[in-house]
């Protein structure tokens, strides 16, 4: 975790732009601000776009996550979860609610987290 944490403020000057593209499997470039959340499951990570769909990639959660890296918006909120913290609308005790009627858990130790992204974007 505080390696993470460690590369994280590495990577501040290095932000990418949230309309860059990111290779998120196969053949598959999207925006980081199509993305709503990153889910996992094993081995295959679901990835719900802010047009409602839901896209199924065969790369593992930590990949995308080291992928998304510098991009503000995204935070870890849980070991099978990633949200785009431009998507999310309320947080009620363990649950982050966004969009598109997605939610997510949120771990204690990782809340801490993003409070801090939440307050460090606005």
């Amino acid at each position: 975790m505080k390696t993470q944490r460690k590369k994280i403020i590495e990577t501040t000057d290095k932000r990418l732009s949230p309309f860059s593209q990111i290779h998120v499997g196969s053949r598959t470039y999207l925006s980081s601000s199509e993305i709503v959340m990153i889910s996992a499951e094993t081995s295959y990570s679901y990835i719900h776009l802010n047009d409602g769909k839901r896209i199924i990639v065969s790369t593992n959660i930590q990949k995308l996550q080291e992928r998304l890296l510098g991009v503000r918006n995204m935070v870890r909120v849980h070991r099978s979860h990633i949200i785009n913290t431009r998507y999310l609308k309320s947080i009620d005790g363990t649950k982050a609610y966004l969009t598109h009627d997605n939610q997510c858990v949120i771990s204690r130790r990782k809340r801490i987290d993003l409070i801090n992204a939440i307050q460090i974007i606005k």
